[in-house]
């Protein structure tokens, strides 16, 4: 595994605004080292890391524990997870040394079925030494970079001062996956990182400011992205509370989508506009949805008219597209029959053994409603999976196994009496990544209620 010296560089220029959340990785002065892991494998479930038998909190992809300090010598390292079942698995093992005052940051890579782990070991003592010199002046900290992102190319890495051009930016380093850059204390301050493909000098990935304070080590990993912007990665700063903060590209699109729920018209047409751009999709058929289409990242007013009359159904919803998202638009009608607008934010990270089911209900009629996920060997009375209580335009959510279903939707009334609004046929959730569900009147079908499921 590579380690690397520490470096000091030194950037005089001016910076200006923004903020990235960092913490106090404070030098302790007992013997021992310090442990901290990172979940970067994209489709894996949670996993945890057990250190000679002891098992830490379970962590998600692209989160990551606390830095704790551990003891020193010759440890057993395992990384657990869970297999299909739901039962635990042992996905990675080895022996490690851990030497006193070593920093270590575990980062699980790869693919959940064959899961690599990434020891980057690190030293704050020349850091520590420049902070406590005579003058008291606590203005250094430590940068370090990880490549952990699969089937990402590789990467130069660029660190300048906000408020200045990409041209006075320094290279800290070129990494490429499972590398990790070399260890470099600046003064503190605003800083913006880039990333340029290999040997270029044209960012294509550019953060927001970072404001580094003192006496902190930054822990930037690139790991994977799966919305619309490119490259596929995000930047997560792993601070030491175990809470990382994402940078996604501040000049990543967004991607949008539009679903016509409305049960009393024809066909509708949709208008975005901000002071940036306009967009228009015309004649969306009852429950059609549209393709997935780019839209830059801002704030717009939309505008639903009727297709033949031009009456204006909906005036200036107001959506937010932020870099990087993924959003549908659902038009549905209220308990007045008025048209209104509600978005739907999606994760398209695919997931080894599990679905997270988006579902939201736009039945105005009832005040709550009950949704089974029924498998062959079950009835709604037996089925595991179910969602209660799901009111009106509320977005509820599920993790569902790989597995055929039935789906029932039923309302129960006071007096115990269920009545069934939808059931669809067998439905199999066994495509990589997770599933929208839209729940809407609809005149065509046999109860009167549409189901719709889509990726």
């Amino acid at each position: 595994m590579k380690q690397t010296p520490w470096r000091y560089i030194g950037l005089s220029v001016v910076m200006a605004t923004v903020v990235a959340c960092s913490s106090d990785d404070s030098e302790s002065t007992s013997s021992g080292s310090f442990i901290q892991y990172y979940n970067g494998s994209a489709n894996s479930t949670s996993t945890a890391l057990v250190l000679d038998g002891y098992a830490y909190s379970s962590v998600s992809f692209a989160d990551s524990l606390p830095r704790y300090e551990y003891g020193t010598g010759t440890s057993e390292l395992e990384i657990t997870g869970l297999d299909a079942q739901g039962e635990e698995l042992n996905i990675y093992q080895s022996t490690i040394e851990l030497r006193d005052a070593d920093n270590h940051l575990f980062i699980l890579v790869g693919d959940y079925s064959e899961p690599e782990l990434v020891d980057i070991v690190y030293s704050r003592s020349e850091m520590d030494e420049l902070n406590s010199d005579e003058s008291g002046d606590y203005s250094k900290m430590q940068v370090l970079i990880a490549h952990a992102a699969m089937g990402e190319p590789s990467f130069d890495l660029y660190l300048g001062k906000q408020g200045q051009a990409f041209s006075s930016a320094i290279m800290l380093d070129a990494i490429s996956y499972k590398g990790h850059s070399d260890g470099l204390i600046f003064d503190t301050g605003e800083y913006v990182l880039y990333l340029t493909e290999s040997g270029q000098a044209e960012p294509v990935f550019t953060t927001a400011a970072l404001e580094l304070t003192d006496n902190t080590v930054y822990k930037f990993i690139i790991r994977n992205s799966f919305g619309p912007g490119t490259p596929k990665i995000i930047v997560d700063n792993v601070d030491s509370s175990g809470t990382p903060d994402p940078y996604v590209n501040i000049d990543a699109n967004a991607e949008y989508r539009v679903f016509n729920g409305l049960n009393n018209t024809d066909t509708i047409d949709a208008e975005l506009v901000s002071n940036q751009e306009s967009q228009y999709l015309y004649e969306l058929k009852p429950n059609q949805l549209t393709e997935f289409k780019d839209i830059g990242y801002n704030d717009y007013g939309v505008t639903i008219t009727n297709s033949a009359s031009n009456q204006v159904l909906a005036n200036n919803l107001l959506i937010t597209f932020n870099q990087d998202e993924s959003k549908t638009i659902v038009v549905y009608e209220d308990e007045l029959g008025e048209a209104k607008g509600m978005t739907i934010t999606h994760d398209h990270r695919p997931r080894a053994f599990e679905h997270q089911i988006s579902l939201a209900n736009l039945v105005p009629e009832f005040e709550e409603l009950m949704i089974y996920f029924v498998r062959s060997s079950e009835t709604i009375e037996s089925a595991e999976y179910k969602l209660t209580g799901v009111e009106f335009t509320e977005l509820s959510s599920i993790s569902l196994p790989s597995d055929d279903y039935e789906i029932s939707v039923v309302f129960k009334d006071e007096n115990d009496t269920l009545t069934l609004l939808y059931q669809s046929d067998v439905v199999q959730f066994n495509q990589a990544g997770n599933y929208t569900m839209v729940l809407n009147p609809d005149d065509t079908e046999p109860l009167g209620y549409r189901l719709a499921t889509f990726q």
